[in-house]
């Protein structure tokens, strides 16, 4: 009703954690479980959102949203507590966190260990670390060649991610952007060559 006098106050406690979810895995679910345990609501932002199909970027926005929902409402999370955002990269680092800050709803803690992004983050902003740190063995990197290499990736990403992956043929689309890397960087390497003996 208009003219009521009500006022809307957002005092919501939400925790904020960014990454580009290449793809989404257990360390991340971890995360957002933490936030979820500590704060009232969740928003997930996906960077990046306009990379995909490289092999370090090899899924979709749209497609990247839909592992990390579908892992999420798998976990037995509150889904209406929680928010999956794309947000767009900034040339302008100093400014990063304001773009990012007027696309998302408000939130009053980032949870990150990339040291990095702390430093970006302006200081009315509180930041944790995450609880659960296995960055070596939980991290986007080597899940994808874990994925090129026929390892066993499953066992790293929730059970929705490995059937949505293989829905894609995720597997196929990865070695073929593997092989693409492998051979551009031939091709720099002989072009340097090239320059050099010259």
């Amino acid at each position: 009703m208009e003219g009521g006098g009500l006022e809307f106050a957002d005092k919501t406690n939400r925790g904020l954690m960014i990454g580009r979810y290449q793809p989404f895995h257990l360390g991340h679910l971890s995360l957002a479980e933490q936030i979820l345990s500590e704060c009232e609501e969740l928003v997930v932002a996906i960077g990046s959102p306009e990379a995909n199909f490289s092999f370090n970027d090899p899924f979709t926005a749209g497609e990247r949203i839909t592992m990390v929902h579908e892992s999420l409402k798998k976990s037995g999370l509150r889904m209406s507590n929680c928010y999956v955002l794309p947000v767009p990269n900034s040339n302008n680092n100093y400014t990063w966190f304001e773009n990012i800050r007027s696309i998302i709803p408000k939130v009053k803690t980032v949870y990150s260990g990339n040291q990095f992004v702390q430093l970006l983050l302006p200081k009315d902003v509180k930041v944790k670390s995450p609880t659960f740190v296995r960055y070596k063995i939980f991290n986007g990197t080597r899940i994808r060649n874990l994925i090129v290499r026929n390892g066993n990736w499953q066992d790293l990403v929730p059970t929705p991610v490995t059937l949505f992956i293989n829905e894609v043929d995720g597997v196929s689309r990865l070695k073929k952007l593997k092989k693409s890397q492998l051979e551009q960087e031939r091709v720099l390497a002989t072009t340097t060559g090239l320059k050099i003996d010259n």
